[in-house]
């Protein structure tokens, strides 16, 4: 080897060093909800790797956060330029376009995602949530039920499924399923444990209508 490709290892392993130590700090921050502290040390990785999907993906969820949903658009499309087949970046590109009520383009992302990853119940969850969003509630019932045929402690899909069947007159499938959102939910979504039990009064009063009618 000699000395000019050498001292090209060497500084390649310097930058490999400091792009690891950056990522590191950045992921600590994005952890702790600090992302305008996060985004400094991803485009700084950036600057280092700037061909590298996975922070440009990071680096858009991290800009959604903070509320500049042009730039993260941008930059998980960058993500997806450099690496088609990054399927985190389809699920965040998903999320962000549902975020804006665009229900059509956020289903689309999922698709995306889930040809790459089948089986990740959280996409499906978000699938069906940006499909109840376009009142399409027998397709989003089918996302939600995939999700907890995954994941059968997915809260948030059994709350999906609830309201889906509710919309669809299956009352007593959305008891069922929203008693199961509360059993798994109760230590972490209060308000939304407190929204699925009016339901189910509402529901259970429907029912026990619909058995007096009979």
């Amino acid at each position: 080897m000699n000395p000019t490709d050498n001292n090209l290892e060497k500084g390649e392993k310097k930058n490999q060093k400091e792009k690891i130590a950056l990522l590191e700090k950045g992921n600590e921050l994005f952890t702790q909800g600090s992302y305008k502290a996060a985004l400094l040390y991803f485009d700084d990785a950036l600057v280092l790797d700037p061909d590298n999907s996975k922070i440009w993906d990071i680096r858009g969820v991290a800009l959604s956060r903070v509320g500049l949903v042009d730039e993260a658009q941008e930059s998980f499309e960058v993500a997806l330029d450099l690496e088609p087949d990054n399927a985190p970046a389809w699920s965040n590109l998903g999320v962000l376009y549902a975020s804006q009520a665009r229900f059509e383009e956020a289903v689309n992302s999922f698709d995306h995602s889930l040809e790459l990853e089948e089986e990740n119940d959280e996409v499906w969850n978000n699938r069906g949530s940006a499909l109840f969003g376009l009142k399409k509630f027998k397709e989003a019932l089918e996302s939600f039920t995939r999700a907890t045929e995954l994941n059968p402690n997915n809260a948030q899909a059994w709350a999906g499924k609830g309201s889906a069947h509710n919309f669809l007159d299956e009352y007593l499938e959305a008891i069922k399923s929203l008693e199961r959102f509360i059993e798994l939910a109760s230590s972490t979504f209060s308000p939304q444990v407190e929204e699925a039990w009016a339901l189910i009064f509402d529901l259970k009063m429907k029912t026990g209508e619909t058995t007096k009618k009979e």
